[in-house]
C-alpha cells in the first residue's frame, strides 16, 4: 500500500510535518463580495479548480476556514460545476 506524500522538515531532533495543501492550490480574489443575513461582507474567492468560497473565521478555535458557495460559483464560473459526463 503506498502512503500519500508527505513532506517532513527536520528541526534538530523533532521532525515536522509539513502541509503543502495550501501551497500547491492558489486561489484568485474575485470583484465579487457575499452579504449574510447579520450583514457581515466577505470578498468573494476563487479555488484552483474554479469553486467559488468565502473565508470566515472559527468563533471557537479563531482559525480561517474556506466556505465553500456553490450557488454564487454556479453563477460566476458554471464551467467548474459542470458534471463530467465521460462514459
Amino acid at each position: 500500500m503506498d502512503a500519500m506524500g508527505q513532506n517532513v522538515t527536520r528541526q534538530g531532533n523533532t521532525f515536522v510535518q509539513v502541509d503543502t495543501r495550501q501551497e500547491s492550490k492558489p486561489a484568485t480574489k474575485t470583484e465579487y463580495i457575499y452579504t449574510d443575513k447579520k450583514g457581515n461582507s466577505y470578498p468573494v474567492w476563487l479555488s484552483a479548480k474554479g469553486k467559488a468560497f468565502i473565508i470566515k473565521v472559527s468563533k471557537k478555535t479563531g482559525k480561517e476556514y474556506r466556505q465553500y458557495m456553490p450557488e454564487i460559483g454556479k453563477q460566476i464560473n458554471p464551467e467548474a460545476y459542470k458534471e463530467n459526463k465521460n462514459g
